[in-house]
């Protein structure tokens, strides 16, 4: 098996032993390893110009929605905001980064909840837990396959490089982890939300796309991804199902990232990096059992990889779970990483969101 790439020894060779050191040289060098090589370089952040507006607030099936749209000159973003109905105080809530796929097949059960065959996102369900849920569907900030690779929609058309797009430029996945601090830039405006308890969610690409967006913007309390497999929380040397030249027939990620197709000992980071990147600060994976793509044995083993981040911090543990192998729907939630499995393929399901709850309000 092709080496992993040590997470705590940096470039120049200097082993990274205490998390001062952590924070202050090899953090940084794992992150701009990232964008140099996977995810890209972003040409924008927060615009000085940022607006949002409440398009349409109502209640609807015992909840608070709140339709709102973000954006910049010509630039603009729908989401949705799900409260408590009544709520008196500031609640936690989840950004939910939504991906195309997803949306087009979305039906709204009685109770207001978003199916989407076996999966599903329970606003309902959510809100009677106490928290909200935000929306964000991704084909807003720039369409998935659609237009692969020409990087002439959304926020790319409305971001336009002074000396055009470069190996290391931005992709889509970038693009939807922007958005997704887009909207943690308007929740920190909203009286009803709590912005000091905040996750970002996504299954499959949209896991993919919490992940970088935890790691970019360090006011997400939690991540989480769900069945995200290669390039999100499955460690990529040596796991089963899809690899990087599978993964590069998109424009998910950076030119760069492309030339480690079949090159994949040569990429200098795997992703037991990319969650570390989050310590102190708190993960939850999950998996499917019959999700062999994506392969979760990848993804838990990643996890136990990331442990050697938070162990910098004295009484600070990440994953706590026995063994190499997980128990089936048992959830871990003891450390700073949280993580199960569950029976099936590759969903999300209100079995996910139950469990992620449970731990949200553990560590909230």
């Amino acid at each position: 098996m092709d080496k992993i790439p040590e997470l705590l020894t940096t470039i120049s060779g200097e082993v990274i032993d205490n998390a001062v050191d952590w924070e202050k040289f090899r953090r940084g060098e794992i992150l701009n390893l990232f964008e140099q090589y996977v995810y890209g370089v972003r040409d924008i952040e927060r615009p000085e110009n940022l607006y949002f507006n409440i398009e349409n607030e109502k209640k609807e099936y015992g909840m608070l929605i709140k339709e709102i749209e973000g954006g910049f000159d010509d630039f603009s973003f729908p989401f949705k905001l799900y409260l408590p109905e009544n709520t008196k105080k500031r609640v936690p809530v989840f950004v939910f980064v939504m991906h195309e796929y997803m949306e087009n097949n979305i039906v709204i059960d009685k109770k207001g909840n978003l199916i989407c065959g076996v999966s599903c996102v329970p606003v309902k369900d959510i809100t009677e837990r106490g928290f909200g849920i935000a929306v964000l569907p991704t084909r807003s900030i720039y369409r998935d396959w659609n237009h692969r690779a020409n990087y002439r929609h959304g926020i790319f058309a409305a971001v336009k490089p002074a000396y055009g797009r470069r190996k290391n430029s931005w992709a889509t996945i970038s693009a939807w982890a922007w958005g997704a601090s887009r909207v943690m830039d308007y929740l920190e405006s909203d009286k009803n939300v709590d912005c000091s308890s905040v996750a970002v969610i996504g299954h499959s690409r949209g896991g993919k796309t919490a992940l970088w967006a935890a790691a970019t913007d360090n006011r997400f309390k939690l991540a989480v991804s769900n069945n995200s497999g290669c390039m999100g929380a499955a460690i990529l040397r040596g796991k089963e199902g899809e690899h990087a030249k599978d993964i590069n027939m998109s424009d998910w990620f950076c030119e760069n990232f492309k030339e480690f197709s079949d090159f994949e000992s040569f990429l200098p980071v795997d992703q037991h990096m990319l969650l570390a990147l989050m310590a102190p600060r708190y993960i939850y994976v999950t998996s499917s059992s019959e999700d062999s793509w994506a392969d979760p044995k990848a993804e838990f083993k990643a996890c136990k990889m990331a442990n050697e981040a938070y162990e910098l911090y004295l009484g600070m543990a990440g994953l706590v779970a026995p063994g190499d192998e997980p128990e089936l729907e048992k959830p871990y939630h003891e450390g700073h990483i949280a993580y199960h499995i569950k029976k099936g393929g590759h969903s999300i399901t209100k079995y996910d969101w139950e469990k992620i709850m449970d731990y949200f309000d553990k560590i909230k």
